[in-house]
């Protein structure tokens, strides 16, 4: 099951080539999920997060990783495997255009990932790369008030006082 998949740029673009490959050990899949980068669609979770800075690994910068999981919840072995499959076609088909080098994926399958329309898991997948592509942008300068937290109302002031 040692996947790897080369997928290119196009034909005008030959030599850039990023190479996809599977996360299989459980230490990535934690580490993956500590990043606490997520989107949630109706047919899968996608989890990202930077790729450690390993040694051994030349083409760091032009690697994407990626892992898939699917619980006992999506079904039996057979609904598994087949949530599976079809999200390794996914990411095969989107990863390499939207996807970032330099990081970690996880897809993890929800119930309805063996059922919905193949368009409708492309769709998905492309939704949840595009929101977590975006940068975090000013989420510090826009904080609302809190209701109930502002200077407080006196109360009027009675005649006597």
């Amino acid at each position: 099951m040692g996947e790897t998949f080369a997928e290119t740029g196009g034909p005008e673009t030959g030599s850039c080539a990023v190479k996809i490959s599977v996360l299989k050990k459980r230490a990535d899949f934690l580490r993956v999920a500590a990043g606490r980068q997520k989107w949630v669609s109706n047919s899968m979770i996608l989890q990202l997060a930077k790729s450690p800075d390993l040694d051994d690994l030349t083409n760091q910068k032009n690697q994407i990783r990626v892992g898939y999981t699917a619980s006992k919840k999506v079904g039996n072995a057979v609904k598994r495997v087949r949530a599976k499959r079809r999200l390794r076609e996914v990411v095969r088909a989107c990863l390499a255009d939207g996807g970032q080098a330099g990081h970690d994926y996880v897809l993890i399958a929800r119930t309805a990932t063996p059922d919905l329309p193949y368009d409708q898991l492309i769709r998905d997948f492309k939704w949840c790369l595009k929101r977590l592509n975006q940068p975090a942008e000013g989420k510090s300068e826009t904080k609302k008030p809190k209701k109930g937290k502002g200077i407080p109302v006196l109360g009027r002031l009675k005649e006597g006082e």
